[in-house]
């Protein structure tokens, strides 16, 4: 047993410090007066209680010239319509979904693909209806493009959470690749494998998001944002996630309800299949639940130490990111016991063929 437990907080300590040395390594873009056309491009359904704010910010950019900010409503059966015909600004244009995906497509990369095939622009940003842009997002994210040399950048926001199971698990996103992608071999490299993105704010260049063939390269991809990212490698772009703190924000989930459902449809396809899922889960067990056992098996410095890596690779990703420390850090273990079940929640109602988002049933193939 000392063995194990040894060995589990070494794992974990070497976790804590190669996301303190990560930090050095993130991406970031400059703000800048960006003179090259650029397109904001927004699918919507059923958002009526964002959409307002986000489409304000993503007009409100500085130190653009040359914005389009195009909307489209993907048939929406609540307000989201009704909100968006009150704007008055002539760079904004809002598109009408074509009725329900073809067959192979799902909803979000059939929309984003609407979208783009509307726009002509030098850089296409792609943002959800629940992202709030800092009026520097659109500039500094372009800037981080060109100045890192690459085809697609995913821009994290800073997420915002408000029920207690949100305030355990989204905390996790941005720790997650903090401490497990090694981001400057996988900026050099390349590596599929090695992809992040988050669909909720992603900046691409026009030329490379039409070789690899737009969304339509994953339009049946539930994580098509991280699908996408490794698409853009495949095809010799380079492509990185950034540190977008500074840049949105964005509240995926107002309840926890909503939030088990969005987790469920997709944190099966996360990890390559069953078998991923589990050595994913068995790996973070080991490294930040196991430990725990120490202390009621009187191993109290072994569980201690293995305890606290856990305590500060948090600390240091909350730091990063602007994250609430108290009491979260402390509850570690219980972000990752929560983690692991949603992971089974969602591998349970895709088999059952179950996930659905936004009214829409999701493929279980």
């Amino acid at each position: 047993m000392n063995a194990l437990l040894s060995g589990a907080a070494i794992l974990a300590w070497l976790l804590t410090l190669h996301s303190w040395i990560n930090r050095r390594f993130l991406v970031r873009g400059d703000s800048r007066e960006i003179s090259d056309s650029i397109t904001i491009a927004i699918p919507a359904r059923n958002e009526e209680s964002n959409i307002r704010e986000c489409v304000a910010a993503a007009l409100n950019q500085t130190n653009v010239t040359n914005l389009r900010v195009l909307v489209l409503d993907d048939g929406s059966t609540d307000n989201t319509l009704t909100i968006l015909n009150t704007f008055l600004d002539e760079r904004l244009t809002v598109l009408t979904g074509r009725g329900e995906p073809p067959t192979g497509w799902l909803g979000k990369p059939y929309a984003c693909s609407q979208i783009a095939q509307q726009s002509h622009s030098t850089y296409l940003i792609f943002i959800d209806a629940d992202v709030v842009l800092a009026p520097h997002a659109v500039s500094g994210a372009v800037a981080a493009l060109c100045d890192n040399n690459l085809a697609f950048v995913s821009p994290y926001p800073r997420q915002l959470v408000s029920s207690p199971f949100a305030r355990l698990i989204q905390p996790l996103l941005q720790w997650s690749w903090l401490t497990t992608v090694p981001l400057r071999i996988s900026l050099r490299t390349q590596r599929p494998s090695m992809a992040v993105g988050n669909g909720q704010f992603i900046a691409v260049t026009r030329d490379a998001y039409e070789a690899c063939g737009g969304h339509e390269s994953v339009r049946d991809k539930v994580l098509e944002d991280i699908e996408l990212s490794r698409v853009f490698s495949r095809h010799g772009f380079r492509a990185s996630v950034a540190d977008g703190t500074d840049l949105a924000t964005c509240q995926m989930y107002e309840s926890d309800k909503q939030l088990v459902a969005g987790y469920a449809k997709s944190l099966w396809a996360a990890f390559d299949g069953a078998l991923g899922s589990l050595f994913i889960n068995g790996f973070l067990v080991f490294a930040y639940v196991f430990p725990l056992l120490g202390f009621a098996l009187g191993h109290m410095g072994l569980a201690l130490v293995g305890y606290c890596a856990g305590v500060v690779g948090r600390l240091v990703s909350a730091r990063q990111f602007k994250q609430r420390t108290m009491p979260e850090i402390f509850l570690h273990p219980l972000s990752i016991l929560g983690f692991i079940y949603l992971n089974c929640v969602s591998w349970y109602r895709h088999k059952r063929g179950l996930n659905t988002w936004k009214g829409r049933q999701l493929s279980a193939s």
